[in-house]
């Protein structure tokens, strides 16, 4: 059951994900690296399934914010026992030939992944699938894949998260210099911590001799996006130290 009090944290979640820069060109990497036409970030509660992000070459139907009904979903499986979920022929698989969620949405091929925040909260999915049947589970790298991509997502929600509270922080300590100065200080350290795990997973998907030419162009996107990041922040700090210095000489 849906309260306004659940809608506003899956639109907050919702909200938070566009703010993750990659989320698009992870989706575009999850597409060409599967072969499947369908790929989202789904967020999934006790109580809901929901599209964050969405990449539909499929035309399966949903965008960003739409809702599935949780107990028709493998993802919602996946909330319980925190296992990836890759098949790539549903109807001659010896399980999923019977299982509810390809029936109903007449999917042949699927993987999902776990997506976990820093705390270990088990936040959604990152999933793929399309109707026609793939050879998405002969290869355990596209698995691992996944695995890594989820991550990157998990650490761009927590940045997305320590930011939010870093300016909370800041606001809270606009009137005292030191606080100040402390505090731009250890929000760029704790900005570089977080930033250093995502760019350390770009790094192991590029080292893999499983990645096509074009899979390998998306990540240096990444990389590059990464960079940038990083690079904007730190701008950002720096004009906000240079603020609170001309603010107290003037």
């Amino acid at each position: 059951m849906t309260t306004p009090s659940n809608r506003i944290a899956i639109d907050a979640d919702i909200a938070k994900v566009a703010r993750c820069p990659s989320v698009p060109t992870i989706l575009d990497a999850v597409i060409e690296l599967t072969g499947l036409r369908f790929a989202a970030v789904a967020r999934v509660t006790e109580t809901h399934w929901t599209a964050c992000a969405v990449r539909d070459d499929l035309g399966f139907g949903l965008a960003p914010g739409a809702d599935l009904v949780l107990e028709s979903t493998i993802c919602n499986e996946i909330r319980q026992h925190h296992q990836p979920v890759v098949f790539g022929h549903a109807s001659a698989h010896p399980i999923y030939r019977t299982h509810h969620t390809p029936l109903q949405y007449g999917l042949e091929s699927y993987i999902s992944v776990p997506i976990f925040l820093r705390n270990g909260d088990f936040f959604g999915t990152l999933c793929a699938i399309d109707s026609a049947p793939s050879d998405v589970d002969a290869d355990p790298v596209k698995e691992k894949s996944l695995t890594l991509f989820a991550r990157l997502i998990g650490h761009q929600l927590d940045i997305a998260d320590d930011l939010a509270t870093s300016v909370t922080r800041l606001h809270d300590l606009l009137t005292d210099t030191a606080s100040r100065e402390e505090l731009v200080t250890t929000t760029e350290r704790e900005i570089r911590d977080l930033l250093q795990p995502v760019v350390t997973g770009l790094y192991l998907l590029r080292s893999s001799d499983a990645l096509s030419q074009p899979d390998r162009e998306v990540l240096a996107d990444m990389e590059q996006s990464c960079a940038r990041i990083g690079v904007m922040l730190g701008e950002r700090l720096n004009q906000a130290y240079n603020r609170f210095k001309l603010t107290d000489e003037a």
